[in-house]
């Protein structure tokens, strides 16, 4: 049997907008894989740089460009690219950023970890990109107490690598390999959140679902954080992370949960404000932005 044949055949799926400055670093990243039959789908969100044309000047075969006219959100752009790969009969669906850098082995390893370890996804250990042993994330929690939000373990400390895979609760699909079965059971994203958030709802459905999920700590992914977004406290970030954290806590635990985050994130607010962290503007962003959370449309079934 030719090589080729056996060897992994795994979909990538990544959605950009106006990522001209990163893309070619990612390129280079995709294009180095060995020991695996990779096809690339990029999404793109209406970009008006010059990201579609770098994509179309690759002119590689492994390479499908879904160009969108309108800017659908990460969400949504996963989700099309997903159904792409589903449909071409793809077992192994890997959804990755292009803010990211990687070695020539991580797509194969990714793959052997997913077969040895009978889990329905796997991560990779995630550094930042210019600081190459600090965590970003290396396993992950929900914590009830803070509003469900998805905490990394360990971040920004020095990185613990291994050789072992370990189980985790939450992985930012930043960089995560999934079985195609885990789209077929429990469904795709949900759109409503547009960006951020949408992670932690798959990966809180995966939970619930009984479908593991394990970091391979020798799967190493550099991740240039936030680059496309403005970082954690620009007002893009504080409008969707608010925004959609009360639209998951509805969605998924009810009024009283949500009037609970509610107060959290008006309590936190306010901290940052009297430690001058934040400006008064930015406390009136996030309450503005809880309030938009509230009068978001929850879907007919609570794990669509």
């Amino acid at each position: 049997m030719p090589e080729s044949l056996t060897m992994p055949r795994i979909a990538l799926v990544t959605v950009t907008y106006n990522g001209e400055t990163v893309w070619p670093e990612f390129l280079d990243s995709v294009l180095s894989q060995h020991a695996v039959d990779w096809h690339l789908i990029v999404v793109d969100n209406a970009s008006t740089d010059g990201t579609i044309e770098m994509v179309r000047a690759a002119q590689d075969p492994r390479i499908t460009l879904i160009a969108n006219d309108r800017n659908v959100g990460v969400a949504e752009g996963n989700n099309q690219g997903t159904r792409w790969a589903l449909e071409q009969g793809y077992g192994e669906i890997l959804l990755i950023n292009n803010d990211t850098a990687f070695g020539p082995d991580l797509l194969h390893r990714l793959s052997s970890t997913l077969s040895r370890s009978g889990a329905g996804a796997v991560s990779a250990l995630i550094p930042y990109y210019d600081q190459p042993h600090i965590s970003w994330y290396s396993g992950g929690h929900f914590s009830r107490s803070r509003g469900m939000l998805s905490l990394h373990d360990g971040q920004d400390k020095p990185i613990l690598f291994g050789d072992t895979p370990f189980q985790t609760d939450y992985a930012p699909t930043c960089c995560v390999l999934f079985r195609s079965g885990v789209f077929n059971r429990i469904g795709l994203m949900d759109e409503g959140y547009f960006v951020y958030w949408d992670d932690v709802d798959f990966l809180w459905r995966m939970k619930r679902a009984g479908i593991s999920i394990v970091v391979d700590p020798a799967a190493i992914m550099l991740h240039k954080v936030s680059i496309s977004t403005g970082g954690r406290q620009s007002d893009f970030s504080i409008r969707y992370g608010h925004r959609n954290q009360i639209y998951f806590a509805r969605k998924f635990f009810g009024r009283a949960y949500a009037s609970y985050v509610t107060a959290f994130t008006a309590g936190v607010g306010l901290g940052r404000v009297v430690l001058a962290k934040d400006t008064w503007r930015q406390w009136r962003l996030r309450l503005k932005s809880v309030g938009e959370g509230w009068r978001m449309p929850l879907p007919a079934r609570s794990d669509a």
